[in-house]
């Protein structure tokens, strides 16, 4: 009997939680698909004490823009050791600063953050349009973005978070080999960050798609599909 190999993933701010299931779906018939919803925690540690205590340990771990980040987290902390990491447009650093200049200013995220306060729906769906501008087939993925609109105030902390922190923060050595998906395109975490972490992680494939935005797996599903099932067979 061929034992089934866990893949845990972490979807991206706002989004549902089992936003990656395409990715894995018929992929490979030996792999588990378990979806962990972090946005139900509002602070870190809680999160970081409930992955440890479930003790999922999946031999794959896949993360979506700050999904991605916070799976990097969970390898460098430890809390997680899956043998392959795969990112999907995972952000270095979210807001502008003297050390990166290649992201967002800190006038657009608190623009972005109280219009997010007061009509959290509205602003929602401005940001699911933001997510696959550029992409090749926006106009008909826009009806498809899967978005919550579930504890807004807790997303209030995970925007804070994703202000807050830097992978300046990270140190990679022992890192998994990692695949790291970015979209040329990508108007919400910019494309340059993806050197950044290649730069980083010594064992790190990665693959820009061009006339991609922020959600490769959406806007470009099959071609995802094939990068990752060879990055997993590799």
């Amino acid at each position: 009997m061929i034992c089934k190999q866990r893949v845990l993933c972490l979807s991206g701010w706002a989004q549902n939680s089992e936003s990656l299931t395409p990715v894995f779906n018929e992929l490979n018939q030996n792999l588990e698909i378990i979806n962990f919803d972090y946005s139900k925690y509002n602070q870190i540690d809680d999160l970081f004490f409930a992955l440890k205590n479930l003790e999922i340990s999946p031999d794959i771990l896949c993360g979506w823009s700050l999904g991605g980040q916070l799976a990097i987290r969970l390898v460098a902390t430890k809390i997680l050791n899956p043998k392959l990491l795969i990112l999907i447009a995972p952000p270095f650093q979210f807001v502008k600063s003297p050390a990166i200049s290649a992201a967002m200013p800190e006038s657009a995220f608190f623009e972005f953050r109280n219009s997010f306060a007061k009509s959290p729906d509205k602003t929602l769906k401005r940001f699911s349009i933001l997510s696959l501008m550029n992409d090749k087939n926006a106009a008909e993925l826009t009806s498809n973005l899967q978005i919550t609109d579930e504890n807004h105030q807790n997303l209030i902390f995970w925007l804070d978070e994703l202000k807050r922190f830097s992978c300046h923060e990270i140190d990679f050595s022992n890192f998994p080999p990692t695949l790291l998906i970015q979209g040329a395109g990508d108007m919400v975490v910019h494309p340059n960050q993806a050197h950044l972490f290649k730069e980083k992680i010594s064992d790190l494939k990665l693959e820009i798609l061009s006339n991609t935005g922020h959600a490769p797996h959406l806007g470009n599903l099959e071609k995802v599909k094939e990068i990752i099932r060879e990055f997993i067979d590799a």
